[in-house]
């Protein structure tokens, strides 16, 4: 594949483009994005470092163009997987550390979860903090699709080949406002401080019948996403080096305690450690996708 625009990110050994969708697909498409080695840069990169992957409260698909890589849980090391070939991630909760196996090239889509159940016409969730092959869905188009991105002359070709597959397949239905639709936009326009149980009272909805058709839509329980709205502004945050924000991670919290432990949770580390940059993985990938999600927000 030519390349006919600048990656985003060349650091540690990789090239890493984030592409955005089409304008019409923006409700649904949060970016494109490709990853591939990059030799200008792997002097700076530690074999022995892994990327941690933090949730975002989005889906995925994962198309492998070469190499394989190894990914498991945080809090389940000795479950790991050898990723071999493209994949969806419905919904995830927990982070995951990855390690690759050298020579890879990846390309993926991050969406809205109600997009891509319904894609795949399938509940998310039946593969809950797990993966499904692309192979395995049974999804004639979507095969199709891995098939013909190898095979494409330019970066620029692939976010249009993305846009097309999905300008004909995001249909009206999506646009239908049910109970989950209205309670995660509110939980996105509170950055995770909405409380499930209230809402639930307010709008006169069944708790148990939302989470059962919010887990199923969304991949998780409303609780779950709720969590990491809230925490994924208040680590970016935590990053920024603006004086006056300097302590506006901590609003979401109780205290100072508590978002340690929900740090701890998702990054398996102190605060301290991370910004010390002490840790024995990087979180360069979820960083960098980060930024560009929370900076086309504010636009």
């Amino acid at each position: 594949m030519l390349r006919t625009i600048e990656p985003t990110m060349a650091r540690e050994g990789m090239r890493y483009w984030r592409l955005k969708p089409d304008a019409r697909l923006r409700p649904w498409i949060v970016c494109y994005w490709m990853v591939e080695p990059d030799r200008e840069t792997e002097s700076d990169a530690d074999p022995d470092k892994l990327q941690l992957l933090i949730p975002d409260g989005h889906s995925e698909i994962v198309f492998r163009f070469a190499g394989s890589f190894s990914r498991w849980g945080i809090d389940t090391p000795e479950k790991r997987a050898q990723m071999a070939a493209s994949y969806v991630i419905g919904g995830r909760s927990k982070s995951v550390f990855t390690r690759s196996n050298g020579g890879l090239r990846l390309a993926g889509v991050k969406l809205d979860p109600r997009a891509l159940r319904a894609l795949i016409g399938m509940p998310l969730g039946e593969f809950r903090d797990t993966t499904v092959a692309c192979a395995d869905i049974g999804l004639t188009a979507l095969s199709e699709l891995e098939e013909r991105i190898p095979n494409l002359q330019s970066v620029d070709q692939l976010a249009g080949t993305f846009d097309q597959f999905f300008l004909g397949r995001m249909t009206d239905e999506l646009g239908e406002r049910d109970p989950v639709s209205h309670l995660l936009e509110r939980i996105r326009t509170m950055r995770g401080s909405q409380s499930i149980l209230q809402w639930a009272r307010e709008h006169r909805v069944d708790p148990r019948t939302l989470e059962r058709r919010f887990i199923a839509q969304v991949g998780m329980a409303p609780k779950q996403f709720a969590r990491i709205e809230r925490f994924k502004y208040s680590y970016h945050l935590l990053g920024t080096p603006e004086p006056s924000k300097s302590r506006a991670y901590l609003e979401p919290y109780y205290d100072e305690s508590h978002f340690n432990r929900e740090f701890r949770r998702f990054l398996g580390m102190s605060p301290i450690t991370w910004l010390n940059h002490r840790a024995e993985s990087r979180t360069t990938i979820s960083d960098h996708l980060l930024e560009g999600e929370l900076s086309a927000a504010e636009t």
